[in-house]
């Protein structure tokens, strides 16, 4: 019988031929690159500042702004809540009736998803009821803040506005120790149908804590010394900036290495008892120093402090210091007084020694001292019995001077920092005096006069200006020891001279110095990069006898370098009143500008 087709073990061969083949062709046929996501643009347009901050913040597509948007069907459904979520965002704001265009498009760099927002009218206030009940209803802080509340009637509602006054009511009950406060009423009623809106905000306070006992553990001072720091007394309101103020002061003492106040608030008693941990520093600190100067030359100081000798908290300090012109040994011995954060006792002694082109003393002094901080004034009031040898001029011998001298000197500062302030005034004067009355050889009154203002003009940029003045009544001004007269010229002064050259002087030209002082600076300042800049500057004055100065004017360029420690200057000046070119001076000195 004859056989027609293929048998199926044929066909079985036959078909696995062919999908080697199509195998093999596949094979060589290299495999397409995925296709990468396009990226999505987004555009908010209408709105900005805090609007469309929350707008963005509201949008979850805006997750995908700048990078890879997600599957077409995901984009598209994202696309379609946005219009939702821009009203949610509006709406904390008082704008409950915007407009909204909203497209997505796709081009050939990619998506692009753009909303174009009317905000609409606003909704107003209608009413606004806030109130503090309990103790706080009475504190001054609480009626201040519902005095200055940043809502009002007729103005829009933001809701962001109305959830700071709620954060300053709480954070104003834990400051103040209303411990048990909590909010009775809070809400915001919107009527669309009014178009406005109704705040109610009741704020109970409820009982104040008052401090409880003060207790200071540690076994090196005495408990009366340390009951003299603390601002407040038990049974007092409890304010949580005494007890920072406290830890501060404590802090600032130089007697201890670590402080922690801890005031837990017990309910039973409605009190805040103090415990204060103190541990104590290094009883003594060393420290030493080698540096130059253009007027001093090289110069260096040591220097030993004890920080407490006795449980009362006395202490003092020692210096030794030299320098090519000037030596100094220097002791103070300090008794903390009434309030020790601010009153402090002295007794001191030193002797000076100065050998300087014909400018020669040497001075022994012993005195007391109170020093005083009230506000930003800074007061000293001091009473030096001094005794000096002086050699100045072409006189042929030293003479001698005892003078009883009382004097104060009171400095004002107020700065946004201390040690690179952008804006700062320094004013200070100081008085002294001596009389044949009272164990001197001679009568004598004299004032001065100090001024320093900072002000920048921007980020980069200071004006400096500095003043000092001063003026001595003296009944014979050649028995007024060297150290008490004035003499101008140097880093510090007038830069362009020599330390002390103006001045008047005697018939052999030598500067004796002078009853008077003024004394003036202008400085621009330019910071160039980081911490570094230039200055240009003028300085001018005169130490001077007579109702007039004879002023002598410098003037130069300099470097700038905010160091640590304050700004390092290096100057280069040179004295206009003499021939161009015979007085270029090198200065150079570090510290703070105040």
């Amino acid at each position: 019988m004859p056989q027609s087709g293929l048998t199926l073990l044929q066909s079985w061969f036959l078909f696995c031929c062919l999908t080697l083949a199509v195998d093999s062709l596949s094979a060589q046929e290299p495999e397409s690159p995925p296709t990468a996501n396009p990226s999505l643009t987004l555009t908010v347009e209408g709105v900005d500042g805090p609007l469309r901050d929350n707008v963005l913040a509201f949008l979850e597509l805006n997750r995908f702004a700048g990078k890879p948007a997600p599957d077409e069907v995901r984009l598209r459904w994202l696309h379609n809540n946005a219009e939702r979520e821009i009203r949610k965002a509006l709406e904390p704001f008082g704008y409950f009736e915007p407009t909204i265009e909203a497209s997505l498009t796709r081009t050939p760099e990619g998506w692009v998803a753009r909303y174009r927002i009317e905000p609409g009218r606003p909704l107003r206030i209608a009413e606004i009821d806030v109130k503090v009940l309990g103790e706080g209803a009475q504190d001054p802080a609480f009626q201040k803040l519902l005095d200055n509340l940043p809502l009002a009637q007729g103005q829009t509602l933001d809701q962001p506005k109305y959830e700071q006054i709620k954060a300053a009511m709480e954070l104003l009950a834990t400051e103040h120790g209303y411990f048990n406060a909590r909010f009775t009423e809070r809400s915001i009623r919107v009527d669309l149908q009014a178009y406005s809106a109704t705040i109610h905000l009741h704020y109970d306070t409820g009982q104040r804590f008052r401090f409880g006992n003060i207790a200071f553990k540690q076994d090196f001072l005495s408990p009366e010394l340390l009951a003299r720091y603390p601002r407040f007394k038990p049974g007092d309101p409890y304010n949580v900036n005494q007890l920072l103020k406290l830890q501060s002061d404590l802090g600032n003492s130089n007697y201890f290495s670590q402080v922690e106040v801890n005031a837990p608030p017990d309910a039973s008693t409605a009190t805040t008892p103090v415990d204060v941990t103190l541990e104590p520093g290094k009883k003594r600190k060393y420290s030493a120093g080698l540096g130059y100067g253009t007027d001093t030359g090289f110069r260096g100081k040591l220097r030993v402090e004890r920080r407490w000798l006795n449980p009362q908290g006395h202490h003092y300090e020692a210096e030794l210091g030299y320098s090519q012109i000037k030596s100094l040994i220097a002791f103070k011995y300090m008794i903390p007084g009434t309030d020790p954060t601010t009153d402090e006792y002295a007794i001191t002694t030193g002797y000076v020694r100065q050998n300087d082109n014909d400018k020669d003393y040497e001075t022994y002094k012993i005195g007391g001292s109170l020093q005083q901080q009230d506000g930003k004034w800074l007061k000293n009031y001091s009473l030096n019995l001094q005794y000096e040898e002086y050699t100045i001029g072409n006189r042929p011998s030293s003479e001698q001077s005892l003078l009883l001298i009382p004097s104060l000197d009171w400095t004002w500062v107020d700065a946004d920092d201390r040690a690179y302030p952008h804006r700062g005034l320094l004013f200070g004067f100081g008085l002294r005096g001596a009389s044949t009355a009272l164990l001197s050889d001679t009568n004598f009154l004299q004032g001065l006069l100090q001024l320093r203002w900072i002000h920048a003009l921007n980020d980069s940029n200071r004006l400096l200006v500095r003043g000092n003045f001063g003026a001595t009544v003296v009944d014979n001004f050649e028995k007024l020891p060297t150290s008490l007269r004035f003499f101008t010229g140097g880093d510090a002064s007038v830069r362009g001279y020599a330390y002390e050259s103006i001045g008047p002087t005697d018939p052999d030209g030598t500067v004796v110095g002078g009853k008077n002082l003024a004394v003036a600076s202008l400085e621009y300042e330019h910071r160039i990069w980081g911490n570094w800049g230039i200055a240009a500057f003028v300085d001018t004055g005169d130490a001077f006898d007579g109702a007039s100065p004879d002023l002598k004017t410098g003037a130069g360029l300099g470097v700038r370098w905010l160091s640590p420690v304050g700004p390092l200057r290096v100057d280069f000046a040179s004295g206009l009143d003499r021939p161009p070119g015979s007085a270029f001076r090198f200065s150079f000195s570090i510290g703070p500008d105040l």
